[in-house]
């Protein structure tokens, strides 16, 4: 019994110690914190892979929706294309659109017959209707039936065309039928009637039941959610607004065209299952266990400074000093107490110095190129790279083999030699890599034994080799003197250089060392006349002549005789000077193939002719380019005036301008892209709403007649238009 009090009693004055509550606080926080960490990793985990789930689960309904889609465009495309192959469609044209008849009744029967025929082919309920229509005629021929109309047809304004719109108005014809009258989702193309002929001699239109769209799409995405059709990147069909979540398929029956359907993103949300919830509870379950055990530990760990704090109050001031001492910051005066009576601390210092610092600092770099850093800031902090001896190589990346992604592959073998540098393991040798540029890396070795760099740098040469793995792949280094005064790691760099300079006359993919050199007169064989040569061809475009000059040099002091890289160099120098004038004296300065710069990087001689073979022929290939360009110019200048006179005309089109002309629409397309930065179709477009913003503003015309005199026929297609550009539609723009 007296024990049990004893324990009671020690427990409560635990309690009144902050150390204690402090020591157990900590241990409750962190599992308050890890608990905390897994409910909400859980939640998230769960959110992220239900979330992910749902999405591949709408994105294979919008597939079928999409597929779906496709075969009513499919089939509308076969329509069309079956009734420019029909015979009783192009002998009707010839009575009408070549002899100026009307049509007699045996061509009308057979005529409307096709088309009937041609319409039972199809077996979707969703093709409502398709419409057969000649330029210029008052009639329009359906399967089995043919309307009087006020007024003749004309052409569409874009084919093929697909959009929501009436046939009437995409005709521009007037009529009291409710097949012409009524909204459907249209697909049409232009009638030619003759395969030998490519103008425009009528319309087909295949009338697309909207009903029968929302319901399929109902059907296979439920009924929240909305679909749109883009043609172009314009809208064709669908609501002008959607919100939510987005799905994108493209149509494999038409490559302009793309649908974009879109479900709430409360359709993404799933409950929490009982699987989710189980782990939870047991979590909870566990961390209160935790916590007990806790309480243990801490009653454990807290003794040992329970029984010091009691050996620094006297006995006899008994529990009343207890308590007193028990106020206050506590734990500063335990440890004032554990001070005094285990003396003075120890105190130590620790000092790690290594290179790495000294290389993500830039005083490497620095170092390197000269910018100065003192030599006693050098000694003082990166005292591990200044050992007896150090010399200094750099290593040349080239790849011999094109690729759209050089850049990104320079990138990922300068990483590859920095790490094998960097995980090079010899207690003898210290290592480090500096990137110079994109293409060379410096490699500092420092050692405190004399003769090892030659080996070490041909042993790195062949691990990087080995690293690298790629055939298409070449590294060539320079190597530097051994040095043992690291203010002349600069110098040291540029000897380098110099040494990796050899390759002009070695070649690629070994390591070079200094090498002795003498100063003596150039040896080097040049064509004193040569200057005057180059400019003479390059004037006649004798490409085979300036390539057999190039050999002539190449011939006389590479093959026949035995130079020394420094004079191959003042040569190559030479050489870069001499075809430099004569482009300026052939061409006019102005002429962008006279630009040429010299090989700064390292390169082999080989390298270096081969470039300026291209020169050559960049140059003469250039020149012939400037002067068809002068003969283009002038019919470009006319084309552009021409766009500019009917930009507001709603017949002007790619066909009419390419027959006006003579030219294809493609070469059409190309003069607006470059005279205007714009596709043809997308200037005009922009040119007309801008036209019809100013009237907006400036006119109390209403939108029909800003429309027309703005190029378009149809109000519907002006509002998307306009929205497609402005941003708003026409009404809100007014204001």
């Amino acid at each position: 019994m007296k024990a049990n009090t004893e324990k009671e009693r020690k427990r409560g004055r635990y309690f009144r110690s902050d150390v204690f509550k402090r020591l157990f606080l900590s241990y409750t926080l962190i599992i308050v914190a890890v608990f905390g960490i897994f409910i909400g990793w859980s939640a998230w985990s769960y959110r992220e892979e239900t979330t992910r789930l749902a999405r591949q689960e709408w994105e294979q309904k919008a597939v079928s929706w999409g597929t779906w889609m496709d075969q009513q465009l499919m089939q509308a495309q076969m329509l069309c294309a079956s009734a420019n192959a029909s015979e009783s469609a192009r002998s009707a044209l010839q009575t009408i659109y070549v002899e100026k008849n009307t049509l007699n009744s045996l061509q009308l029967y057979n005529l409307l017959g096709e088309l009937n025929r041609l319409k039972g082919t199809v077996r979707s309920t969703c093709l409502h209707n398709m419409i057969l229509a000649f330029q210029g005629e008052n009639k329009v021929f359906l399967p089995g039936a043919v309307y009087s109309l006020e007024g003749e047809c004309r052409a569409l304004q874009n084919s093929p065309y697909l959009g929501v719109s009436t046939a009437a108005a995409l005709l521009g014809v007037t009529g009291q039928q409710m097949t012409l009258n009524k909204e459907y989702l249209i697909y049409g193309e232009s009638y030619t009637g003759f395969s030998s002929q490519s103008s425009t001699k009528g319309e087909v239109l295949v009338l697309i039941d909207q009903d029968q769209i929302g319901a399929a799409l109902r059907e296979r995405l439920g009924d929240r959610a909305t679909a749109v059709i883009l043609r172009r990147g314009q809208p064709a069909f669908g609501p002008e607004e959607t919100a939510g979540y987005e799905m994108r398929v493209e149509s494999l029956a038409d490559r302009t065209v793309e649908y974009i359907l879109t479900v709430p993103e409360q359709a993404l949300a799933r409950s929490l299952p009982l699987s989710a919830v189980i782990p939870l509870a047991v979590m909870a379950l566990a961390s209160v266990f935790f916590v007990l055990l806790t309480y243990g530990i801490s009653l454990r760990y807290y003794k040992p400074i329970d029984d010091i704090h009691r050996l620094m109050i006297r006995p006899e001031q008994g529990e009343s000093a207890e308590r007193e001492a028990g106020e206050g910051n506590e734990f500063d005066r335990i440890m004032s107490g554990i001070s005094s009576l285990i003396g003075e601390r120890n105190g130590y210092r620790e000092k790690m110095v290594t290179i790495t610092p000294y290389a993500q600092q830039g005083i490497l770099q620095a170092a390197i190129h000269g910018a100065g850093q003192p030599e006693t800031q050098v000694e003082e902090e990166f005292t591990e790279l200044k050992r007896n001896y150090y010399a200094a190589g750099e290593v040349n990346i080239a790849i011999t083999r094109e690729t759209a992604a050089a850049e990104r592959k320079y990138q990922d073998l300068q990483a590859l030699i920095l790490s094998t540098c960097r995980n090079w393991n010899e207690e003898d040798i210290q290592v480090v890599a500096v990137p110079e540029n994109l293409q060379h890396v410096f490699v500092i070795a420092a050692s405190d034994e004399k003769e090892v760099f030659e080996d070490f740098f041909w042993r790195l040469f062949s691990t990087m080799k080995e690293n690298v793995g790629d055939e298409n792949t070449v590294l060539t280094i320079g190597v530097s003197r051994r040095e043992s005064d690291l203010d002349r790691l600069g110098e040291a760099c540029r000897e380098a250089q110099r040494s990796l300079g050899q390759m002009l006359t070695g070649g690629r993919g070994t390591v070079y060392f200094p090498e002795e050199t003498e100063d003596s007169a150039p040896g080097y064989t040049f064509p004193k006349d040569a200057q005057k040569q180059m400019t003479r061809l390059l004037k006649e475009r004798d490409l085979e002549g300036l390539n057999a000059l190039l050999d002539e040099i190449y011939q006389k002091n590479l093959v026949e005789a035995d130079l020394p890289a420094a004079e191959i160099r003042q040569m190559a120098d030479e050489l870069y000077w001499t075809i430099r004038k004569a482009l300026r004296n052939a061409y006019d300065l102005s002429m962008t193939h006279v630009r040429m710069e010299p090989i700064r990087d390292a390169a082999t001689i080989d390298e270096i002719f081969a470039y300026y073979r291209q020169v050559f022929a960049a140059s003469l290939s250039e020149a012939e380019t400037v002067e068809e360009e002068e003969g283009e110019k002038n019919l470009e200048e006319e084309i552009c005036q021409y766009i500019g006179e009917h930009l507001y005309d709603p017949e002007l089109s790619l066909n009419g301008i390419a027959d006006q002309f003579g030219v294809s629409t493609k070469m059409i397309g190309l003069i607006t892209r470059k005279r205007y930065g714009q596709t043809f179709l997308n200037y005009v477009r922009d040119r007309q709403i801008h036209h019809a913003a100013e009237l907006l503003r400036e006119t109390d015309l209403s939108l029909e007649e800003i429309a027309a005199q703005s190029g378009f026929t149809n109000i519907l297609t002006f509002r998307r238009n306009f929205k497609a550009v402005m941003g708003v539609n026409p009404s809100e723009y007014r204001g």
